[in-house]
């Protein structure tokens, strides 16, 4: 029988896509808390991506419940893991985008398209492709007009918690923060405990156990009766092992009680109300996660954190990224459902929740005939027995404790607090410590217990505490006494070792810089970490950090005239997770590890979904990350063909820039600097000088002078006055649009300060020559894929004597030096007479035929391959873009017009192509070689066909084959849509792994979506060296048949 929803779906030719109800077809690979909640929120139907539903289907047409559209549009929104919902009711069909519930309007937000739009952009094409998510993002998740009153669940739950905090802090309620915090924590878990259908006494929560609203409306009614409301604190403090609920004495007025059971009423609307944006009636907490609340708790009673406009906690999606590595490996492996785990720097508890809720999983697998008594009996010993955790914050490690009753309690039946005893914890597994005091009880506890898995995500901040630098100094790691501020991070990664053992795994949450700076002491801990550990993983998060750590802290400054200026600072963070265990001997030298990394996409920032495709997993040894300290960096950009150029550069045998400045006829040197301890000097007065913001891209023209006075020369670092004289090349610390290094010429006598470096001389030959080479694409490409931060972190880009100086240098003959010198002088011309020039016209004038011979000439300098050359153009026009989301048009979208533009498609692929045609000529020179290329709208296809008989041309658009069937059966005959966009398998998705591959008896083919970085020259030599290994290992074995 076809149904109303199997005909719309048919439409969108995703019958066959969808999880349908109906058809009896569900989805096994949710991890057990979404399913739970799919069970909950019971679409008819759903759309899954890389393990998301991230499209639900209700069909209402014989729906008789007139509140179950309103349930789904709360549930939904509080679930935050779907963007989309469709819904059929009265022969219509209504899209809603569920990350944004109207108050107002009692709904989501309606997505409005015509019957064609709506076909077109969630087809099944458009979903596989990306090309609906893309869409979604620019014209509703980030339309900046409509945006200001979008807000995720999360978002307002946050936002309606500060807000609640600062309503009973103000002067007329004159609360405490911590009282409150703890108010506010307490109500809303009584919340969370109502709407988990859990029995409370009916004295305090009157109403059926199924009738969530009426017991909703009971706990209002209570609020606003403050003695009582206490009565049921005490009780609840009791149950709960005095976890949450003691030791406040709180008396609220009739006013503030009044006031609190609005805010959870939420019936009061009216403008300019205090009650207007609160969303607590419409938040479903049997939808949302403990741990959320719990994270967002945690960011208020932390001093770092509760300053921010945004709860920053370890997020789910990546907790649940961790634990799929390691907790449920180790259970999918074993018959046992006990794993003993370890969480340094507690916070919420969020790994030891997640942890708990997989090893009851598998206890029910493992004995699912258990009387409700056994299980609860044996799950409570499951909690007692495998979780432990250390935190300095004795709140956060109470709402961890009460994180963990909540989770035993979601599996208990009947979900009943005074028949259900809970596991004490605190002070037993759950300690208040300082992670390196090392003569606290914790120390012996956990080393008795032997954890199989120590996890976290400890403190990202520098930090000078007693206990923490008494303990790094009793370390061999570092070759100084350290007496300053450290990063505590890295002493949580060495200290880690104390407790393990040689089967304990490792995964720690940490900031990315710990592995890309190269000051002396950073240098120390990573010999020191990549020594002591083998490293099985490393997972790096840094061109996402805007998109998984990122909050604005608020900054109060007063000006001059005593005015209060509130602020936004931005606090941005690069992530990594580095998975290791304990290096026995010399292992380490020959482990090899894996790492992994994600670029900018829209599925992360909207969607909190992880996509890592194939060329961002690598296999490398970790003694090349011990002997090379840009080898994190290369990971995470480059390839093995990119770490053998490299290798190549630098064992050229010969000088680095560096190397040139002698201080005699050539200088190098930081800017002026103001700060502690100044000193005169008076050999400066009178010199012009320039601010940072002035200087200009590969010239500068000193034009508006500012001399400096006898004031403005007492400076902390005055320098030599020799680099602000003569010809120069000035260097920007910090590189342009996060996309270029900002390097400059000029001719002028001048002071610039710091932040800015310069070359100096007065030999301009010179300073033209070493000009040359660091506007080169060759330099961009080398300070690319080895600067620490550039594409990494924040400030500053590019380090300038262990970066920019570090260049190789090749002594050009004199006929090479004439040749560059002479283009850098024609280059410069028109820049002199634009900057000299009062009306400007709107580009610069930059001569890119000049700049084509500059690299030329310098490829030719250096013995640039082909195949290097593409590297480096591949450096410059993806990977130093794939960081920037404002930029990602830059490495996925083809041209078409201009057949010169290096993105043009056709041109793109011809080049592509002509690198199989060379490649594989070679080495069957017996059989002629042609290429077919499909070019469809959501994926290109390409052939390579061996023939005996020489083709009329090597690279063929055919014609005859117009649809996605019809080019897969020439590609292959078993060769289907379904095999190629499995929504469920990464691993068989091509626009999750980027390519498929396949061999047929005359032919092999690759297939890849329409993206330029997928097409692009320097893909080719990796997708033909896997070509070619798999040719050879045929061949070897079918020798092997035959000498059998």
């Amino acid at each position: 029988m076809k149904t109303p929803l199997k005909i719309f779906l048919k439409q969108l030719n995703l019958l066959d896509a969808v999880f349908l109800n109906e058809d009896g077809k569900s989805f096994d690979g949710f991890i057990s808390e979404v399913q739970k909640k799919i069970e909950i929120i019971k679409p008819n139907a759903y759309y899954v991506f890389n393990k998301q539903p991230l499209i639900l289907f209700f069909d209402l047409t014989n729906e008789n419940n007139n509140n179950r559209e309103k349930e789904i549009h709360k549930q939904v929104w509080s679930f935050d893991n779907s963007p989309v919902i469709f819904i059929l009711k009265n022969n219509e069909v209504k899209i809603y985008n569920a990350l944004n519930y109207s108050k107002k309007e009692e709904k989501l937000e309606e997505i409005k398209l015509t019957e064609e739009e709506r076909n077109n952009n969630f087809s099944f094409w458009q979903l596989q492709s990306g090309a609906t998510w893309k869409w979604l993002q620019n014209e509703y998740f980030e339309n900046r007009t409509k945006k200001q009153h979008r807000k995720r669940v999360n978002e307002r739950l946050f936002e309606n918690i500060k807000d609640v905090r600062k309503y009973l802090t103000s002067s007329v309620n004159s609360l405490t923060e911590n009282q409150a915090n703890s108010l506010i924590l307490r109500l809303i878990f009584i919340r969370y405990l109502i709407d988990r259908k859990v029995k409370i006494d009916k004295e305090y929560i009157s109403g059926e156990l199924e009738n969530v609203n009426e017991r909703r409306k009971s706990f209002i009614n209570l609020i606003k009766q403050p003695s009582k409301l206490n009565l049921l604190f005490e009780k609840l403090n009791e149950k709960f092992n005095g976890v949450l609920f003691k030791n406040l004495d709180i008396s609220l007025n009739h006013s503030q009680s009044n006031d609190l059971a609005n805010i959870f009423k939420g019936e009061l609307e009216e403008e300019n109300n205090l009650f207007k944006d609160f969303f607590f009636e419409i938040f479903d907490f049997s939808i949302i996660p403990v741990e959320v609340i719990s994270g967002i708790y945690e960011s208020l009673i932390d001093e770092e954190t509760r300053k921010l406009d945004s709860a920053v906690y370890t997020p789910p999606f990546l907790v649940e990224y961790v634990l799929n590595d390691t907790v449920d490996k180790y259970l999918e492996k074993q018959n046992t459902s006990e794993c003993k785990i370890f969480e340094v720097a507690v916070g919420s508890g969020i790994f030891l929740v997640q942890s708990l809720r997989k090893m009851i999983d598998k206890e029910l697998e493992l004995n699912p005939d258990l009387s409700p008594k056994e299980f609860s009996e044996r799950i409570r010993k499951i909690a007692k027995g495998n979780l432990f955790g250390i935190d300095i914050n004795e709140e956060a490690l109470k709402v961890a404790c009460f994180s963990i009753y909540i989770a035993l309690l979601d599996y208990q039946n009947p979900k009943d607090i005074d028949i259900y005893e809970f596991p004490n914890l605190l002070n037993e597994n759950l300690f208040k410590a300082n992670f390196f005091d090392t003569s606290h009880k914790f120390n012996a506890v956990i080393k008795e217990e032997k954890p199989k898995f120590i996890l976290g995500n400890p403190p990202w901040k520098k930090d000078k505490s007693k206990k923490h630098i008494d303990w790094v100094n009793t370390t061999k790691t570092y070759s100084k006494k350290i007496n300053g501020k450290l990063e505590i991070a890295q002493s949580f990664l060495l200290r880690t070792k104390d407790f393990m053992n040689a089967e304990t795994k490792s995964a720690l949450i940490v900031t990315s810089t710990l592995f890309y700076n190269v000051s002396k002491t950073n240098k120390e801990f990573k010999n020191d970490f990549l020594s002591a550990y083998c490293i099985n993983k490393f997972f790096d998060l840094s061109p996402v950090r805007r998109l998984v750590f990122n909050a604005n802290k608020i900054v109060k400054k007063v000006d001059k005239n005593g005015n209060i200026k509130i602020t936004k600072q931005k606090i941005v963070s690069p992530a990594s997770i580095i998975y290791f265990s304990l290096s026995s001997e010399e292992s380490h030298l020959k482990n090899i590890i894996n790492h992994q990394s994600v670029k900018s996409n829209h599925f992360l920032k909207h969607f909190k979904i992880l996509v890592i495709e194939k060329y961002d997993q690598k296999q490398i040894l970790q003694k090349h990350f011990i002997e090379n300290d840009w080898m994190f960096k290369l990971a995470l950009y480059g390839n093995s063909l990119d770490y053998a150029f490299l290798l190549k550069l630098q064992n050229l045998k010969t000088l680095t820039v560096l190397d040139l400045i002698d201080n005699k006829t050539i200088f190098k040197g930081a800017g002026i600097e103001r700060g502690e301890n100044p000193k005169p000097y008076p050999e400066l007065i009178g010199m012009p000088v320039i601010e940072n913001k002035e200087i200009t891209q590969s010239f500068f023209y000193l034009k508006n002078q500012k001399i400096l006075k006898e004031e403005d020369v007492n400076l902390s670092r005055g320098r030599d006055i020799n680099i602000f004289l003569g010809n120069k090349i000035l260097f920007k610390e910090q590189n342009l649009n996060e996309s270029e290094p900002l390097i400059s010429y000029t001719s002028n006598d001048l002071v610039y300060r710091k932040g800015v470096f310069s070359i100096t001389s007065k030999n301009d030959n010179l300073i033209k020559t070493l000009f040359s080479y660091f506007k080169s694409d060759l330099c961009t490409y080398y300070l690319f894929l080895i600067s620490a931060a550039w594409g990494v972190g924040t400030r500053p880009a590019i380090r300038f004597n262990d970066e920019y100086l570090s260049l190789p240098y090749i002594e050009p003959n004199n006929e090479i030096r004439l040749i560059l010198n002479s283009l850098v002088t024609e280059f410069l011309k028109p820049l002199t007479k634009y900057y000299k020039e009062d009306i400007k016209s709107e580009s610069l004038p930059i001569n890119e035929g000049l700049i084509s011979k500059i690299n030329n000439t310098i490829n030719d300098l250096y013995e640039i391959e082909p195949y290097e050359k593409d590297l480096i153009n591949y450096a410059l026009n993806v990977s130093r873009y794939q960081f920037q989301e404002s930029k990602q048009h830059l490495v996925s979208d083809f041209t078409y017009n201009d057949e010169t533009h290096y993105r043009n498609r056709d041109t793109v692929l011809k080049g592509y192509a002509n690198i199989y045609i060379k490649e594989f000529q070679e080495i069957y020179n017996d059989e002629y070689v042609q290429v077919e290329i499909y070019t469809l709208e959501h994926f290109i296809a390409l052939n390579v066909v061996f023939s005996s008989e020489k083709p009329k041309e090597q690279i063929t658009y055919p014609k005859n084959k117009k649809t996605e069937e019809e080019v897969l059966k020439r590609l292959a005959n078993n060769l289907s849509i379904s095999q190629i966009t499995n929504t469920t398998d990464s691993s068989k998705n091509l626009f999750i792994q980027k390519d498929i591959k396949g061999f047929e008896n005359n032919s092999f083919y690759i297939i890849k979506p329409n993206e330029y970085k997928c097409w692009h020259r320097a893909m080719a030599w990796y997708d033909i060296a896997e070509f070619k290994e798999a040719i050879q290992e045929a061949e070897l074995n079918e020798l092997n048949d035959d000498t059998q």
